[in-house]
């Protein structure tokens, strides 16, 4: 038995005493209800409650036009009845609430026939009342970790990138640390790059979550713009990786190095911090990341917008005939790559809501 199960039982025992102490007749449907719609996540129970309460609303409409309004005979009437319920059904996209909705004519017309107007509303008001019991159990009696999961796995893949990137780092400004050799690099790769995958399998249980229409949930956004940025660190890293060993020499160079290091050893702060932001619950709370952290991260390497072209300029120029070309095209490959970090971490930390903040500041 899962958590899952004994949330059910719970609350399907306790719908049936509030239905049955109820002064309100037909109360058992509150259990009823409760047992249809009370699944394993939000996202399921507030689909199911959606079909089952259409399909109750409009069961009770067809169910009271066709026997107060046209009076037909009962093998003419019913039949009619059920096929507009199957009409309906299919244009508003009903995939189980037709059934409701059918199942609502027949016992209306059948067993409740005298009092079908009356029994009618009050069992749509015991539907709704069930629909609204299962959703809030769904998320305060053992809700699914499948968000908070997801925040922890995109958390500890950037913060395993950062480590590299600080490698990277520490590469250029020391060139007596060795690079790795192949088969750990490989071995790294594959480690990261399964990550990323579990991240992404975690994401599609965790937009079970989001309720209808999840890619309009700004959670959904915000994965989005992680998975992303991850998958352009991850492409950049691989990159930088596949260039030959920095060197120390002549001095431009050496001192184009540092400035490389010092703006990968602020990226891997952004990326951190980034990360931290992910891990905190109030992010899970509030659907989005802090928007006053963003722009504090945001800021930390606003002031390398020009560096691609300035340090070309000033560090490349005067040593361009001391260097091979092969060579010079690697250094000017390194830089536009360690830049493109930069412009995915600033588009990613770029939310809309911060960027109102930037203009009011």
């Amino acid at each position: 038995m899962t958590r899952q199960d004994l949330r059910l039982a719970v609350v399907t025992g306790l719908s049936a005493g509030l239905g049955l102490l109820s002064p309100i007749p037909y109360g058992y449907y509150l259990p009823l209800t409760t047992t249809a719609v009370l699944a394993s996540t939000y996202g399921n129970s507030m689909r199911l409650g959606i079909q089952r309460l259409l399909g109750s609303l409009m069961g009770v409409i067809i169910l009271i036009i066709f026997t107060r309004g046209l009076e037909l005979p009962l093998p003419l009437g019913l039949g009619l009845a059920l096929a507009t319920t199957r009409l309906f059904g299919g244009i508003l996209g009903l995939q189980v609430g037709y059934k409701v909705a059918g199942n609502i004519i027949v016992m209306g017309w059948l067993v409740h026939e005298q009092v079908e107007t009356v029994w009618g509303p009050i069992r749509l008001f015991w539907t709704g009342l069930g629909i609204v019991i299962s959703l809030w159990a769904s998320q305060s009696i053992w809700p699914s970790r499948s968000i908070p999961t997801l925040h922890q796995q995109f958390a500890s893949l950037l913060a395993a990138i950062e480590q590299e990137l600080s490698t990277e780092s520490r590469r250029l400004k020391d060139d007596s640390i060795s690079a790795r050799s192949p088969k750990q690099q490989q071995a790294n790769r594959i480690s990261l790059q399964t990550q990323l995958n579990a991240a992404r399998q975690q994401q599609a249980m965790a937009q079970m979550e989001l309720g209808v229409n999840p890619e309009q949930h700004p959670l959904h956004e915000l994965w989005s713009s992680i998975d992303l940025l991850a998958s352009q660190l991850l492409t950049s890293l691989w990159a930088i990786r596949s260039l030959s060993a920095p060197i120390q020499k002549p001095e431009k160079i050496k001192q184009l190095h540092q400035k490389e290091a010092e703006l990968l050893d602020i990226l891997c702060k952004q990326i951190l911090s980034i990360s931290s932001e992910l891990r905190s619950p109030k992010t899970i709370s509030y659907q989005k990341l802090n928007p006053q952290a963003m722009l504090k991260i945001k800021n930390l390497s606003c002031d390398y917008g020009q560096w691609l072209e300035q340090t070309t300029h000033d560090h490349l120029a005067t040593e361009h005939s001391q260097i091979s070309k092969q060579r010079f095209r690697q250094i000017i490959l390194r830089v536009t790559l360690i830049d493109y970090i930069r412009s995915a971490i600033i588009e990613a930390v770029s939310i809309p809501s911060m960027t109102a903040i930037s203009n009011k500041s």
